[in-house]
């Protein structure tokens, strides 16, 4: 019994065993059948064996494609170009030209009679001799410069045009350090330098430098100004000893002449004042936006800016009577006052707007609408020539500017009134005083 007992448990196994490799063969047909029909994955197989019903909803085969991201734009495809769409800016509110101030005279701007190509006085060029340079002019002084921000500062020295550096123009504002007023304008070219009161000067009735510009120290040279936060510091060279003016207003220095400092306040405002040494600052002029002063006048323009191609000739303020009159105009140019020879007249810097392209003059005004050019400034349109750069400083020889000599030199120019205009050194840097 028991025998036969094994043998019916052998074949119960059995049957089981080939049921469940029957059961597990049905599964992966339907599997796969599903898989055939309603995935994707049979659509290789599906046309591989020509059953239509599953090629027929396949994708059409592409490229492969990179790695996903996201793109703006449409897919590539074969002979497709994508042009975008036209581009709409936002709207905007016209511009309006504001409405000029009118000029205080009414003397009518003269025809625009262009550049003075060819009328210049003729630059000389220094004679070399065995490669060593020597003046155009027998000078005997030296000439201050600097290069850039305190302690550039030195000398060139005539004769022989030698260059010697002075470590004692390292110097800086006086204690507490302040530092320009929200707004600081710079009116023109021959602002700047690389300092924050437009560079330095050499004063030599004291023998030392100071850390502003020329028109800021006095004509005696004893004291220098420069505008706080809400005062003008008059600084002794001498020694530490120093007042404040015009305390509680922000203010941008003019000059400093003999009967005080010459300001604007606002900074950009229009208008100017006197703040004397002792008593109570004066307003000189409402209107007008002035750029220098000596000689008992300053000069300036009736507007501060004006657009592209428009004029923006130069009027004169009289210090003492505050009559403002017409001074120097030609036609369609921008004009700048950069600076004065040893009499006081004006140096002044003409732009020229047109259509081809911008060239700038340096020309000496003498009297109302009367002057001469020195020569193109260095971005002049037409060619390499003689340059004249920055602010001037006049002396008993005549004007001293920073210049370029073509094909690619940079040095010192004089202009001598009535004789032309000198090639001195090929050392290079901005004036800072007069040659003594």
């Amino acid at each position: 019994m028991g025998s036969s007992f094994s043998a019916l448990m052998r074949n119960l196994g059995s049957k089981k065993v080939v049921a469940a490799v029957a059961l597990t063969a049905l599964t992966i047909a339907v599997i796969g059948v599903v898989l055939l029909t309603l995935t994707p994955i049979g659509c290789g197989p599906g046309n591989a064996i020509g059953m239509k019903s599953i090629s027929n909803r396949c994708p059409t085969p592409v490229a492969a494609m990179p790695s996903p991201f996201y793109s703006p734009y449409p897919s590539a495809k074969p002979g497709y170009t994508y042009t975008p769409p036209p581009y709409s800016p936002p709207a905007s509110e016209p511009y309006v030209q504001p409405s000029p101030t009118p000029r205080p005279t009414g003397t009518p701007i003269p025809p625009d009679s262009g550049p003075a190509s060819n009328a210049y006085p003729p630059f000389f060029p220094a004679a070399t001799s065995s490669g060593t340079f020597t003046p155009a002019l027998p000078l005997n002084c030296r000439l201050p410069i600097f290069v850039g921000q305190n302690g550039s500062g030195g000398f060139i020295a005539f004769p022989g045009s030698t260059y010697i550096a002075d470590p004692a123009s390292g110097v800086s504002l006086p204690t507490p350090a302040v530092t320009p007023p929200p707004g600081y304008p710079g009116y023109g070219p021959g602002y700047g330098y690389g300092q924050p009161y437009g560079g330095m000067s050499y004063v030599k009735a004291f023998s030392k430098w100071v850390p502003v510009q020329m028109s800021w120290v006095s004509p005696d040279g004893s004291k220098y100004a420069f505008p706080t936060a809400n005062s003008i510091w008059v600084q002794n060279v001498a020694d530490s000893g120093h007042v404040l003016l015009g305390e509680g207003q922000q203010w941008n220095v003019i000059a400093f002449l003999a009967e005080g400092v010459y300001a604007t306040s606002p900074p950009s405002s229009a208008g100017l004042w006197l703040l004397p040494l002792s008593g109570a600052p004066r307003q000189i002029a409402t209107t007008g936006f002035w750029q220098k002063a000596a000689a008992g006048a300053a000069y300036g323009t009736a507007v501060s800016a004006v657009p592209q191609g428009a004029p923006n000739p130069i009027i004169k303020l009289d210090l003492k009577t505050g009559a403002i009159t017409d001074w120097f105009a030609r036609g369609n140019a921008q004009m700048y006052a950069t600076g004065f020879d040893a009499q006081g007249h004006p140096v002044l810097q003409i732009v020229y707007n047109s259509s081809t392209g911008t060239s700038t003059e340096i020309w000496l005004t003498t009297a109302p609408s009367k002057g001469v050019p020195i020569g193109p400034a260095s971005y002049s349109q037409y060619g390499p020539s003689p340059s004249l750069m920055g602010s001037p400083a006049a002396d008993s020889h005549g004007i001293w500017f920073q210049a370029f000599q073509p094909p690619s030199t940079n040095g010192m120019a004089l202009y001598v009134p009535g004789s032309g205009t000198y090639w001195m050194s090929n050392f290079s840097g901005q004036v800072a005083g007069g040659c003594g």
